[in-house]
């Protein structure tokens, strides 16, 4: 009998598409998928696909900016958001039926799914086989990534390793997994995917690696406060053959013409006019009213965040722009600071097509993960300042020198902020520092509470699977 594949009743499709930008579209049977060498391809880049970007309002293609990151101190929803779930959430008043939250735990799991199905079927397709293990590594870096998302967000996650092929209630309704199981997994995971290649080019930029799943891993280790292993994860990729980098100029980390560049470990790939492939960041954080271009202007930071630069760091003005030169009239509009990183001045009249890769990680972030997890296991060295103070020469900033171990920690939990700020960092960093409550409050968003460090489960899921639980507070 033929079988559609399902998860959590979220139907997904594949087609013979192995750019990694292309989107499936064809409802297909089992029966007749997984033969080819053409089909594990096209598997795995559907994994890619559901992961990080197919067109629509995926996880690292805004998602995540409205299902989290817009509740940390660095953004708020702007005046012209009109879904009520994006105001509540911005402002930490939301419900169990936030339906940012419920899109977020739903897109998560249709993607796992996928890395599933690919892991266990392209190693039974008469193929390459240095081809057919790599796909299954970049599947396995994919899978981690996904609930490494998924644990630090919800702690207790469902951990479904298998493919989800049946509606069958003893089959889709599970519990949830301790969140140290799941790490177990994670790790696992990316500890198979560090035997991936060093580097792609041509149609295969952007594909996992294994510096991508070591820089992972190193991030996994200082999440779970595990100094040593970050640290030496970490060193290794600094010192690795895989020829990352600083970008001597800030801003060529956003430019489309040094996209997947010397510091890009892992970024999600954008194009212009390409199957829905822009950037719709671009587009919601520039402001509207502007002659001739067609914005959306919902992001907004928050008041406190532009004002934490200094007039001599050289990502400010990376960071936010204040004004914007219109198309059709060629006067110069000025507006309140907004995120630039992702505007693309060769799509101004149409900034959601905007063709700037959104990073995931890159070096810069790992050398702030190397002196960050040698400072908490033995304090500041030649080394840590050697690390961080590279960030730092670039944006322009002073050396820091003579530091304690606490206020070389608050230099690097600033350091990040600056560097890292609209890429999906802050609302993490908040959380695994502990730091949440004490931040938000101070700056007027102070609902902010205990329950808050984990998300709640969506109230839907709960309906479909009574096993889940709901996280505390939120009962």
């Amino acid at each position: 009998m033929k079988k559609i594949l399902y998860i959590f009743l979220g139907i997904f499709t594949f087609t013979s598409c192995t750019d990694l930008n292309e989107n499936p579209a064809s409802l297909i049977t089992t029966e007749q998928f997984y033969k080819t060498e053409s089909d594990a391809l096209s598997a795995v880049t559907s994994v890619y696909n559901a992961a990080l970007n197919n067109g629509g309002l995926t996880m690292y293609n805004r998602l995540f900016h409205l299902a989290f990151e817009i509740m940390s101190d660095d953004a708020i929803a702007g005046l012209r958001v009109t879904n009520a779930d994006v105001r509540t959430i911005s402002v930490l008043s939301h419900s169990t039926t936030n339906d940012r939250v419920d899109e977020l735990w739903r897109e998560s799991y249709v993607a796992i799914n996928r890395a599933n199905i690919a892991i266990e079927r392209i190693p039974l397709i008469e193929m390459d086989a240095t081809l057919r293990t790599r796909l299954v590594n970049e599947a396995k870096f994919l899978r981690g990534l996904l609930y490494f998302n998924l644990v630090r967000l919800w702690g207790d996650v469902p951990l479904v390793l298998t493919e989800t092929s049946s509606l069958d209630k003893d089959k889709i309704e599970v519990s949830r997994t301790p969140k140290e199981e799941v790490y177990a997994q994670i790790i696992k995971d990316l500890t198979d995917a560090e035997a991936l290649p060093n580097a792609f080019s041509g149609a295969d930029a952007g594909r996992a690696t294994g510096g991508a799943a070591k820089s992972i891993l190193a991030k996994v280790y200082l999440t779970r406060q595990e100094w040593d292993k970050a640290a030496a994860k970490s060193l290794e990729v600094i010192d690795g053959p895989y020829g990352y980098d600083l970008f001597e100029n800030f801003a060529d980390v956003f430019n489309v013409a040094t996209k997947n560049g010397k510091e890009h470990i892992f970024s999600v790939q954008c194009k212009s006019n390409v199957n829905g492939q822009g950037n719709r960041l671009a587009s919601s954080a520039t402001p509207v009213g502007i002659p001739g271009v067609a914005a959306a202007g919902t992001d907004e930071p928050h008041a406190s965040a532009y004002g934490i630069f200094s007039e001599k760091d050289k990502r400010r003005d990376v960071t936010f722009f204040t004004s914007l030169v219109s198309p059709t009239t060629g006067k110069e509009v000025t507006f309140p600071p907004r995120f630039y990183k992702y505007f693309d001045p060769a799509q101004i009249g149409n900034p959601t097509e905007s063709a700037k890769n959104i990073p995931v990680i890159r070096f810069a972030e790992i050398l702030l993960i190397y002196a960050e997890a040698v400072n908490e296991a033995s304090g500041p060295n030649a080394a840590t300042y050697a690390a961080v103070n590279r960030v730092r020469k670039r944006a322009g900033l002073t050396p820091l020198a003579g530091l304690t171990k606490d206020t070389f920690r608050e230099a690097i939990y600033l350091e990040r902020r600056l560097e890292l700020m609209f890429e999906f960092q802050r609302w993490f960093d908040l959380i695994r520092t502990k730091r949440m409550i004490t931040v938000l409050h101070a700056v007027g968003k102070t609902n902010a509470a205990e329950k808050h460090y984990l998300h709640p489960v969506p109230q839907r899921e709960l309906d479909l699977n009574p096993k889940l639980g709901q996280n505390p507070g939120w009962e």
